[in-house]
């Protein structure tokens, strides 16, 4: 299990350095006074569909692999570790998508709706998937896979 949660933990940091390195370079851009257009379309409509984005990625999707994984792992009555880990890396590669549009909407100037909902799911989405070892231990647990 401590191997699992290393694992987990250091793709935690992966991600959320990654993330962490677009928003200090968004940041940075700013403080310069560089503005960046949109590349077609509107501001609005980069707003929405990163709001949207942000939104699948850091909140319905994670939800919707959970609901998968459990729906199979009752079905099957079997989960591997392999499977656990590879259904958390998963949901940590959505976070990270959530991260980075909420970043795109910090890079362009979009609508603060847009912006302030963006951050929200990506900062949840993050947040999320945080690798304690209490969670992993209940999940663990959960699944039968404590050892």
């Amino acid at each position: 299990m401590e191997r699992v949660r290393a694992r987990l933990t250091r793709m935690f940091w992966i991600v959320t350095a990654t993330a962490g390195l677009f928003f200090g370079l968004d940041v940075a851009l700013h403080e310069l006074g560089t503005v960046v257009k949109v590349p077609f379309g509107t501001l609005r409509g980069w707003g929405i569909a990163l709001l949207i984005l942000a939104v699948a990625c850091g909140v319905a999707l994670p939800i919707l692999l959970r609901a998968q994984f459990q729906t199979r792992a009752a079905r099957l009555r079997r989960v591997t570790l392999v499977q656990y880990e590879a259904l958390q890396i998963r949901i940590m590669l959505l976070a990270w998508a959530a991260a980075l549009a909420a970043d795109l909407a910090y890079l362009f100037p979009v609508p603060p709706v847009y912006l302030y909902g963006s951050v929200l799911a990506g900062l949840y989405g993050i947040y999320s998937i945080i690798p304690s070892q209490r969670k992993i231990t209940a999940e663990l647990r959960y699944y039968g896979l404590e050892q």
